[in-house]
């Protein structure tokens, strides 16, 4: 009677299975991997995405820079120091998030640029002000299309 049931479990058993080979069978190598090469490109998109949110206030920034005539010496500092503080996360995020050179060189132009515009508008001399916000704003559009 033993043998009987223990045959009619066994039998139980592997109907019961799985007809494709790879069934419940977990190879440690299969999913090492597939955990290692999901978790960086996440923190990569999340960054790429915090660029481009980040540019696109920094072009609408630069084209109000850029188009305003005159605007008071209290407003002038604080748009100047919001996209200088813009510009230097964007810098941040674009060096975390890739390794290509070109990138990273519009990202540190954009820097400089925004920079520059910043000093000049302390200054008070608004019309290289608009120079440095029109410059700034092509290399901004740079980024813009490789964030996108």
């Amino acid at each position: 009677m033993f043998r009987f049931s223990t045959i009619v479990v066994m039998a139980a058993a592997i109907a019961l299975t799985a007809t494709d080979g790879s069934a419940g069978i977990k190879f440690p190598w299969r999913s090492k991997a597939k955990a290692s090469a999901t978790k960086p490109a996440k923190v990569q998109k999340k960054e790429i995405a915090r660029v481009e949110r980040d540019v696109q206030r920094l072009e609408s920034l630069l084209a109000t820079v850029k188009t305003s005539p005159r605007l008071s010496e209290k407003s002038w500092k604080s748009v100047t120091g919001e996209a200088n503080m813009l510009a230097e996360r964007i810098y941040a995020n674009v060096k975390s998030a890739t390794t290509e050179a070109n990138p990273v060189r519009d990202a540190e132009k954009l820097r400089t640029h925004v920079q520059n515009m910043k000093k000049e508008a302390e200054r008070g001399d608004y019309r290289k002000t608009q120079r440095h916000a029109a410059r700034a704003l092509t290399v901004a559009s740079r980024l813009d299309e490789w964030a996108g």
